[in-house]
């Protein structure tokens, strides 16, 4: 670069006039200029590869322990199939969670609105409310960890797994098609993103 810096890398966007020679701010710039969206954190991914597979069966023996024998699984089962429908984009989560956090930025993001319905603060007992939910979303997909992401009523999964999970669907290049889709079939149902329980999204009157 004549008269300048001559450390590489070294960005001159043509474009934008911008300059930069960090790599670390290159690599933001470009993502959040130019790409469609940007790649949760790959210490999130690398760590969700191992443990989620080893955690799974621990998370779905405990989610019925944890839930207790008090509720009533039908009754669960009709608040939650209500809670998933309540906006196009609905995610279960924890208030403390890296996954959950990660998760709900990059959904920002992409400025996609959703429902968010917090759980408590963790998993673990004494840190979780309403385990009976937790335990019925195993129940219906398989899935007791969170994020656990829906869209048009639909299970997504978390940030790195499930059905395919949003990082995935993101990948294949079919997410926002489906939020786009829940939307047009919500059109009624405007979505939000403001946190809410499961019990205030009954008492919101959407249904």
């Amino acid at each position: 670069r004549e008269g300048g810096s001559t450390a590489c890398p070294y960005l001159i966007d043509p474009n934008t006039g911008r300059e930069m020679g960090e790599s670390g701010d290159i690599v933001a710039y470009l993502y959040k200029t130019y790409a469609t969206w940007t790649p949760p954190s790959e210490t999130l991914r690398g760590v969700s590869d191992v443990v989620t597979p080893l955690l799974k069966p621990v998370y779905a023996a405990l989610a019925p322990m944890q839930a207790g024998e008090a509720y009533s699984a039908a009754e669960e089962t009709r608040r939650v199939e209500k809670e998933i429908v309540s906006a196009p984009v609905v995610v279960y989560s924890y208030d403390l969670s890296p996954f959950c956090t990660e998760c709900k930025d990059l959904l920002n993001n992409l400025d996609v609105q959703f429902q968010e319905i917090s759980l408590g603060y963790e998993w673990l007992p004494f840190l979780i409310n309403r385990p009976e939910t937790r335990a019925v979303l195993g129940e219906m997909t398989g899935q007791t960890s969170l994020p656990h992401v829906f869209v048009g009523g639909k299970s997504v999964g978390g940030l790195f797994s499930g059905t395919p999970g949003v990082v995935p669907a993101l990948e294949q290049g079919i997410f926002m098609g489906m939020v786009d889709a829940a939307r047009k079939g919500n059109a009624d149902v405007p979505a939000r993103g403001a946190e809410t329980s499961g019990d205030q999204v009954l008492e919101q009157g959407i249904f």
